[in-house]
């Protein structure tokens, strides 16, 4: 269920004229990316088209206003000038609260489709979780700590640059001491994700038609963070409050010239999503 929440996420990521796109066409590439995972036979197909028609309309109806008005107001707090950290962890609260929202609005319809499933494709699925959850440490141990370490440096200066444009070598070297100071997550975020999916799976194989089980099934699948350690809250807490003094000590260098790239960036963002919810 996690992967059909993922795949109806995606969009969010995505900028240009690949956000239209991507949104107008996500029925069929939630299928597409849901084929890695599950074989739905024909009649949970329909199921799921039936529910999925009605997830769009609300999202577009509901949702795409709010995004529109929260990037919007975020285009005129940085018109107005800088920005201080408190501001973008508000910024940060209200994108989690979007997510939020999807989960709730989701999650009974969620737990209507996963009754339909089969105990094989159940089994399936979640073979296919954890192979690619051992494919990833895998992945990961093939480089050192140092090396981590630069391509963390790498994606973080190529996602700020998609909003600023290229930075400068003095701009780059204050990415890479702020770089230093973020924790560590990723043990702890796959033990986070091997606990959840096990429950997952638990509940799945042993599902039925009542409400207690209904119940014990929303709630995991809205509340995702109770099985997350002590250990993870606190460093994705300092992590997201390190995070916003980074974007605060980079705007300070910013040029006239890369501040009105973040604008418009912004703003082509915020005419995609009118685009979208004309149509």
């Amino acid at each position: 269920m996690a992967r059909i929440l993922a795949a109806i996420l995606l969009v969010l990521g995505l900028s240009g004229c690949s956000t239209t796109f991507v949104y107008n066409n996500l029925d069929w590439l939630v299928h597409w990316y849901l084929d890695d995972y599950v074989d739905l036979n024909r009649a949970q197909k329909k199921q799921f088209d039936s529910k999925m028609a009605d997830w769009l309309v609300w999202h577009r109806n509901q949702q795409l206003p709010r995004y529109r008005d929260d990037l919007q107001a975020l285009r005129q707090q940085l018109e107005a000038g800088q920005m201080s950290e408190p501001q973008w962890q508000e910024v940060f609260a209200r994108g989690r609260g979007h997510w939020m929202s999807l989960l709730n609005y989701l999650a009974a319809d969620l737990t209507d489709l996963a009754l339909l499933l089969t105990d094989e494709q159940i089994e399936a699925l979640f073979t296919e979780l954890d192979k690619q959850q051992v494919d990833r440490e895998q992945q990961r141990n093939e480089f050192s700590p140092e090396e981590r370490l630069a391509r963390d440096l790498e994606n973080r200066v190529e996602d700020l640059q998609e909003w600023t444009g290229r930075l400068s070598s003095a701009q780059k070297a204050e990415v890479a001491k702020w770089n230093e100071g973020f924790q560590p997550t990723f043990e702890a975020r796959m033990l986070y994700r091997r606990s959840w999916q096990a429950q997952a799976k638990q509940m799945l194989l042993s599902r039925d038609d009542s409400q207690s089980w209904r119940k014990g099934f929303m709630d995991l699948l809205v509340r995702p963070q109770q099985f997350q350690s002590a250990q993870l809250q606190q460093a994705d807490e300092h992590n997201r409050r390190h995070y916003a003094q980074m974007l605060v000590s980079v705007a300070e260098q910013l040029s006239d010239k890369q501040k009105r790239h973040v604008l418009r960036e912004l703003q082509a963002r915020i005419d995609d999503l009118d685009d979208l919810m004309a149509r």
